[in-house]
C-alpha cells in the first residue's frame, strides 16, 4: 500500500511543466542574466530622486551617468579584455585584428574628432549598441532554448517572432519622428536617424500578433501536459518589459535613456565573462575577482575621463577618445568572439553538465 502525500501532485505537475536547464545555475541565471533587469528601474528611480534634489548639488543627469558608466559599463568593456587578448587561443586566431584592428579603429576615432564630428561619434556609437545589446539578448534566449531542446518549428517562429518584433518596435519607435537634434549633453547635439511612423507601426502590430501567438502555444503545451521552458519565459519577460518602460513608458535625457537600456545588459556580460573565466583560467586563484577589480577601476578612471569630457566639449573629448573606440571594438568583436559553432575550445568550456535522469 502506498501512501501519496499532499505535495506529490502539485511535485509532479512542476516537474511534468517545467524541466529546466540552466547555462550556470538557477541562482546565478536569475540573478545576472534576469534578475539584473531590475537595474533599468533602480537607475530610474536614482534619476528621479536626483530630479527632486535628493543629492546635493547634483547634476541629475551627470550623477546617473557616471554612476552607470563607471561602475557597470566601463567595466564591462574592459572584461572583454580577459577573452581577446588573454587567451592564448583567440588571440592566436584573430591576432590582427586584436592589435592592429583596435589601434587602427582608435586613430580613426582621431580622425572623427578632427573633423569636428564628435557628435556624429556617440550617434554611431549609440545605435551600435542597441544593437549590440538585442543580439546579446538574442544569444541568450537561444542557449536557453539550446539547453532545454525547445527548438519546436513552431516556437522557434513565435519566440524569435516575438523577441524581434518587440526589440525593433522599442528601437524604431526611439528613432520616428525625432524632428530636432538630440541633445546629448550641453552644447553637444546632432541629428539622429528618423525614420517613418510605418516602420515603428508594422513592428508594434506584429508584436502583438506575435504575443498572443505565443500565449496560445504555452496553454496549448499545458494542455497537452508538454514541458515549459521557465528560463525562457523568464528571460523573454525581463528583456521586453525593460525595453518597453525605457522606449515606451519613459522619457528621459539621452545619457539617462542609455544608462536605463543598457545597465541590464552590462550585468549579463559581467555574469557571462565571470563564468567564463573560471571555467577558461581555472589554474588561477581568484581569477574572477582579479579581473572584476581591474575593470572596476578601469571603470572609474575612464568614467571620470568621460564625465570631464562632456563637461570641457574640448579637449577632454580627445582624451576620451580612446575609450570611445575600445567600446566600439567591443560592439564589433563580440559577435565573433563567442561564435561556438566556430570555436571548439568554447564548446567545451560550456558544455552543460548531463541530464539527470528521472
Amino acid at each position: 500500500m502506498s501512501v501519496t502525500t499532499p505535495t506529490t501532485h502539485s511535485a509532479l505537475a512542476w516537474n511534468t511543466w517545467f524541466r529546466d536547464r540552466w547555462i550556470v545555475s538557477p541562482r546565478y541565471d536569475l540573478f545576472f542574466f534576469i534578475g539584473s533587469c531590475g537595474l533599468t528601474f533602480a537607475f530610474w528611480g536614482l534619476y528621479t530622486l536626483a530630479q527632486q534634489g535628493h543629492f546635493w548639488r547634483s547634476d541629475a543627469v551627470l550623477l546617473t551617468y557616471f554612476v552607470f558608466t563607471a561602475l557597470f559599463d566601463h567595466p564591462h568593456i574592459f572584461q572583454t579584455f580577459s577573452r581577446t587578448h588573454l587567451d592564448p587561443v583567440e588571440f592566436q586566431q584573430r591576432r590582427s585584428l586584436h592589435t592592429w584592428g583596435l589601434l587602427g579603429l582608435i586613430g580613426l576615432g582621431f580622425g572623427v574628432i578632427a573633423l569636428g564630428k564628435e557628435a556624429e561619434l556617440i550617434v554611431f556609437a549609440s545605435v551600435l549598441g542597441s544593437f549590440h545589446i538585442i543580439r546579446q539578448h538574442f544569444g541568450l534566449l537561444k542557449a536557453y532554448k539550446n539547453l532545454n531542446r525547445d527548438r519546436h518549428k513552431i516556437d522557434d517562429w513565435l519566440d524569435f517572432g516575438l523577441f524581434y518584433s518587440g526589440m525593433f518596435a522599442c528601437f524604431f519607435y526611439d528613432y520616428t519622428e525625432i524632428g530636432n537634434p538630440v541633445i546629448i549633453y550641453g552644447n553637444l547635439q546632432s541629428w539622429f536617424p528618423d525614420f517613418p511612423p510605418a516602420i515603428e507601426a508594422v513592428f508594434w502590430h506584429s508584436f502583438w500578433i506575435f504575443l498572443i501567438g505565443f500565449i496560445a502555444r504555452q496553454l496549448q503545451r499545458l494542455w497537452q501536459r508538454q514541458p515549459l521552458n521557465l528560463p525562457k519565459l523568464l528571460f523573454l519577460t525581463a528583456a521586453l518589459s525593460t525595453h518597453y518602460f525605457v522606449f515606451f513608458a519613459t522619457a528621459t535625457p539621452f545619457l539617462v535613456a542609455e544608462a536605463l537600456e543598457t545597465v541590464y545588459h552590462n550585468v549579463q556580460y559581467q555574469g557571462w565573462i565571470m563564468h567564463y573565466q573560471k571555467q577558461r583560467f581555472p589554474g588561477i586563484p581568484n581569477v574572477v575577482w582579479k579581473w572584476f577589480g581591474v575593470a572596476m577601476l578601469y571603470g572609474l578612471i575612464v568614467g571620470a575621463i568621460e564625465i570631464f569630457g562632456l563637461l570641457d566639449q574640448g579637449w577632454g573629448l580627445w582624451l576620451f577618445v580612446p575609450f570611445t573606440m575600445i567600446v566600439i571594438y567591443h560592439y564589433l568583436v563580440d559577435g565573433l568572439i563567442w561564435k561556438f559553432s566556430q570555436q571548439a575550445e568554447l564548446r567545451c568550456l560550456f558544455a552543460p553538465p548531463p541530464e539527470k535522469s528521472s
